[in-house]
């Protein structure tokens, strides 16, 4: 934190608007106080922070604020015209006691791949480290900010790295990560739980999600009526201009939905056959038996 509060006022920045995603909020209010504390003005953003593809320019500066603080994502690259300080939120762990626990899960495998989100991207070194004790070979590629980093939607390290590994092991907490580089790559992905301590595979997980997805597809071959799923989220915006005149050559009624924040309820009311995706690709994984129809991802069809 001192660190962040040296780079804020360094810019002399005086009111700050804060993000952070779900998995922080219970720590938000000692962190505006420590901002408070530096000098600044905190404003807490209250809506839901998807990933560093969801900076709430507007709304920061609809408040008078100089600078959005961005935390637990590194930069996604976007480009603003108000200054966005980010701040990775790393959480030191000992992944030992896990691996220890669970090292039969990763016997079979002679060359293991490393890869983390962001909050547990430094504790890679460590990790290594382990299984080249334990007589593992093991390959980390950087194609973000740090080695061996992911994105829910993006797996560029490990795609780097796939031909040379037997399996993948993701270090994260829940299953984000590890379900979206299965869903990549048809390499074993296993999912270094640090916060429940255990090894697993996202096997049953990936083979539901495929499930799924070949359902939707077969769907959207029937459907008369489709909506194309659009949100106006810096990252995320993809317009996907020659879908709809494709789908109405094919003979269906077509709607373009907009939203912010895309969820079940929005869609509630609409009569529709099938959704196309054309948002964050996690909405036809993560969301997909929430709707109660077909959602389908704008690249698999």
């Amino acid at each position: 934190m001192l660190e962040v509060l040296e780079k804020l006022k360094k810019m002399k920045v005086r009111r700050i608007f804060l993000q952070v995603p779900e998995g922080l909020m219970p720590r938000v209010q000692q962190m505006a106080k420590e901002i408070e504390k530096g000098g600044f003005e905190c404003f807490i953003c209250l809506e839901k922070t998807f990933g560093a593809c969801d900076l709430r320019e507007e709304e920061a500066k609809r408040l008078g604020c100089d600078c959005i603080l961005h935390i637990g994502h590194s930069d996604f690259g976007i480009k603003t015209s108000l200054p966005v300080v980010y701040w990775e939120y790393f959480i030191d762990a000992d992944p030992r006691n896990a691996l220890d626990k669970c090292f039969d899960k990763l016997q079979p495998y002679k060359k293991i791949g490393l890869v983390a989100n962001v909050q547990f991207a430094k504790l890679i070194p460590k990790v290594k480290s382990y299984l080249e004790s334990r007589d593992k070979q093991v390959f980390v590629a950087k194609r973000l900010q740090y080695p061996g980093q992911v994105l829910g939607c993006r797996q560029d390290a490990a795609k780097a790295i796939e031909k040379n590994v037997d399996c993948f092991l993701c270090i994260s907490a829940g299953k984000f990560y590890a379900l979206g580089l299965a869903l990549s790559t048809d390499k074993p992905v296993l999912n270094l739980d640090l916060e429940r301590e255990i090894i697993e595979n996202l096997e049953e997980e990936k083979a539901k999600a495929i499930k799924r997805e070949a359902w939707a597809k077969s769907k959207l071959k029937e459907a008369k009526r489709v909506g194309i799923l659009i949100s106006w989220k810096r990252g995320q915006l993809n317009l996907c201009s020659e879908l709809k005149e494709k789908l109405v050559k094919d003979d269906k009624e077509v709607y373009v939905l907009v939203a912010d924040e895309i969820t079940p309820e929005k869609i509630e009311g609409l009569k529709l056959d099938v959704l196309i995706n054309c948002a964050c690709p996690r909405i036809a994984v993560d969301d997909a038996t929430a709707y109660k129809i077909p959602v389908i991802n704008v690249k698999n069809i």
